[in-house]
């Protein structure tokens, strides 16, 4: 499986330049905005107004989860928070998610030095709260990962710390080490018959969809010819080489699955520094994840040895035509990063839209599954054509998602978790034919 391998070709210490890149005004600290006695009745405009200088950004046109801790250093007590996420439902504040810690974002950490950040985390809020930590039952996920929990009560908010590390162990004859995951708390509205804190007040997620009528109301048809899956959730990757995490989190999130790239990362063996190692492996923990929640992955385009063959066989006789120089597997180490670097774009576009069987295929892949609201997972390279807003990744192997097309333009609607003016975005299908490398969906099991 080659095709997943693409997201290989990511800049090294992605994570690094994007903290080194970070631009701090000034500090911003939570506490104040989440121990108000309103805090689940803020809108989005009161929440804007209450964290006004926290350089928080919305993550979609809808307003629906806003996202901080990129250009302000965000601070709860008295500690680094690397990202805050603040969700909401029917218009008001549903849940606030804050990271003390997570690869991505902060690179490697030592198990001495993880512990010695969960003993501080857990004892300031347990100063905060003014209660100790209550042990919640661990959550086992995918690929044996395990989430240990502990919870408090602050009115009107319930605590729940998480924290997460993948052990050294040993996955198809690789040999894995101790990596720390993450460190998060998750505050949600506190069930005010018990002030509990294993108590949660649960809220329909107005996204999730599982059926197949539910996710048929999904798809918007407008005007102008376009049939668009227009409501997936937005995670923003940031400079992370996180593209395949936070793809699989938008996913998950669609379905009404409480699954963050974070954990996505840790299944999948992602790191900032260079995306995902191998596509086998990720192929596997994506049927992982997918198995885990009731939904199953379905490979509908995988590319493979014989069909870069057959590319490289449609590129060289375009190349011969024009007096280019051939390429060849052998002569790049089989590297696809090295192959697809050494074709020249409009050759290999023409080559790539040579066949009108190809084009029509996608289209039809495409309409598939966005026709019952399915969108899919798209694997890309990028630089092969001129796309707007690429920005943090202009070259190289990429995830994103298709979430529709509109066939009077001849167009691919897609989305990258760059945020929200990344949400909606569209290329000629020749274009998108001519950076394809792979097409995946993930379901509900029975669709």
């Amino acid at each position: 499986m080659l095709g997943l391998t693409l997201i290989l070709g990511l800049a090294p210490d992605a994570g690094a330049a994007q903290r080194k890149a970070k631009v701090v005004r000034e500090d911003f600290a939570l506490e104040a905005v989440l121990a108000r006695e309103d805090l689940w009745m803020l809108a989005p405009a009161g929440f804007s107004s209450a964290v006004a200088n926290g350089g928080f950004t919305w993550l979609d046109k809808q307003e629906n989860a806003a996202r901080g801790g990129t250009t302000v250093e965000l601070q709860f007590l008295g500690m680094q928070i690397w990202e805050a996420v603040a969700r909401f439902e029917r218009n008001r504040l549903s849940r606030m998610e804050l990271s003390f810690f997570n690869r991505g974002d902060a690179g490697d950490l030592s198990a001495k030095s993880f512990n010695t950040l969960l003993d501080k985390v857990t004892n300031s809020l347990s100063r905060w709260t003014g209660s100790a930590a209550l042990p919640l039952p661990e959550v086992l996920g995918a690929a044996r990962s395990k989430i240990q929990r502990v919870a408090w009560a602050k009115p009107p908010a319930r605590l729940e710390l998480e924290w997460s590390v993948t052990k050294p162990h040993v996955q198809n004859g690789e040999r894995i080490e101790y990596r720390s995951e993450f460190i998060r708390l998750k505050l949600l509205p506190l069930a005010t018959t018990t002030n509990s804190p294993v108590q949660r007040v649960t809220t329909a997620r107005p996204s999730a969809a599982r059926t197949a009528a539910e996710l048929k109301t999904h798809v918007q048809k407008a005007d102008n010819g376009d049939v668009a899956i227009t409501d997936v959730p937005m995670v923003d990757q940031g400079a992370k080489g996180y593209c395949a995490a936070a793809v699989t989190a938008r996913v998950m999130e669609y379905y009404g699955v409480d699954f963050d790239q974070h954990q996505a990362a840790q299944v999948a063996g992602t790191n900032a520094k260079g995306g995902t190692k191998g596509g086998g492996n990720l192929r596997d923990a994506l049927k992982r994840i997918a198995q885990k929640s009731g939904l199953r992955l379905v490979l509908v385009e995988d590319y493979d040895l014989p069909a870069y063959q057959h590319l490289i066989g449609d590129y060289n006789r375009a190349a011969s035509s024009a007096h280019k120089p051939k390429v060849s597997f052998e002569s790049t180490g089989y590297s696809v990063d090295g192959l697809l670097s050494a074709m020249e774009p409009e050759l290999l576009h023409q080559a790539r839209i040579k066949r009108q069987s190809d084009l029509v295929r996608l289209k039809n892949d495409v309409s598939k599954y966005i026709d019952v609201g399915i969108p899919l997972i798209w694997d890309v390279y990028l630089g092969l054509v001129k796309e707007p807003l690429l920005s943090p990744q202009a070259a190289g192997g990429h995830l994103r998602l298709i979430i529709g097309y509109n066939k009077k333009a001849d167009e691919i609607l897609y989305s990258d978790s760059w945020g929200a003016e990344h949400a909606l975005k569209r290329l000629s299908v020749g274009d998108a034919q001519t950076m394809t490398f792979g097409l995946y969906v993930i379901k509900p099991n029975g669709l």
